[in-house]
C-alpha cells in the first residue's frame, strides 16, 4: 500500500528541499538573535497570568501502518494555536492545538495531522526565554477534500480519518518584545499511534496506524 492513504496518492511528492532549507535557516537564525539578546531580567518582569500563542512553521511527516509501503518525509505546513495560565514564572500550562497539512495534488483535498494536547512548559531560569516543552492528548489523521466548501467546512469529504493517543516534546525560546508580547524559534516533535485508520462507512482501510510530525516554527506568545 502506499502512502499516504487518500486520494491521488501518487501525486504526494516531496516539496522542493529549498523550501524546507529556508524555513530551518529562518528559525536558526532567531536562535542567534535570541541568545545575544540581554535578558532585561525576564526581561524586567517575570512570566504571569493567562496567555495565548500562535506558531507558523515547517514540518517534515513520516506516517506507517502494518501493511504499508514506508516512503520518504513529506513536507507541509505546520500551524499551533495555545492557550492557558501560568501557575508560577517557571511553569506555563494550557491546551494546544496543532496542525500539520499536505496538499493532495489538487487545491481541495490535503491529508493533514491534527494533535491536540494538554501541555506544560517548562523555563529552567526566570531570568531567561529558554523553555521546555511537553504534551499529552489526541492524535489524528484525516484526508479532507472539499474543504472550502461550506462556513464552517460543513460539507467537507473525509474519505480517510483515524484517531488515537499523541504526545509532543519541543525546545524554544520567547525573546521579550514588550510587556505582553514575544516572539522566538520553537523546535517540536510529535508522535501518534492511531490504530485503524476507517472509512466513512467505517469500513477499516489501515491498521497499526502511526505518525511522526518534527516542526520547526516561528512562536508569539
Amino acid at each position: 500500500m502506499d502512502l499516504p492513504l487518500g486520494p491521488n496518492a501518487n501525486s504526494f511528492e516531496r516539496s522542493p528541499v529549498r523550501t524546507a532549507a529556508r524555513s530551518i535557516f529562518l528559525v536558526f537564525g532567531l536562535c542567534v538573535v535570541a541568545c545575544n539578546t540581554p535578558a532585561r531580567a525576564q526581561e524586567d518582569e517575570a512570566r504571569r497570568g493567562l496567555w495565548v500563542s500562535a506558531d507558523l512553521g515547517y514540518g517534515s511527516a513520516r506516517v506507517s501502518c502494518d501493511t504499508c509501503r514506508r516512503g520518504a518525509p513529506l513536507d507541509g505546513l505546520d500551524g499551533l494555536l495555545g492557550v492557558g495560565g501560568t501557575p508560577s514564572p517557571h511553569v506555563r500550562l494550557g491546551a494546544v492545538l496543532e496542525v500539520w497539512e499536505h496538499p493532495l495534488g489538487d487545491s481541495d483535498t490535503f491529508a493533514a495531522i491534527t494533535t491536540i494536547t494538554a501541555a506544560l512548559y517548562y523555563y529552567p531560569r526566570i531570568g531567561s526565554g529558554l523553555f521546555l516543552e511537553g504534551g499529552i492528548g489526541r492524535s489524528d489523521y484525516r484526508v479532507v477534500k472539499g474543504l472550502r466548501e461550506g462556513f464552517l467546512f460543513e460539507n467537507a469529504h473525509t474519505p480517510v480519518s483515524g484517531t488515537g493517543w499523541g504526545v509532543t516534546v519541543g525546545l524554544g525560546y520567547d525573546v521579550r518584545l514588550s510587556q505582553w508580547l514575544s516572539i522566538g524559534p520553537r523546535v517540536a516533535f510529535a508522535h501518534g499511534d492511531v490504530g485503524t485508520l476507517h472509512s466513512p462507512v467505517q469500513a477499516p482501510v489501515a491498521t497499526g496506524w502511526k505518525q511522526n510530525v518534527l516542526s520547526v516554527s516561528v512562536r508569539i506568545i
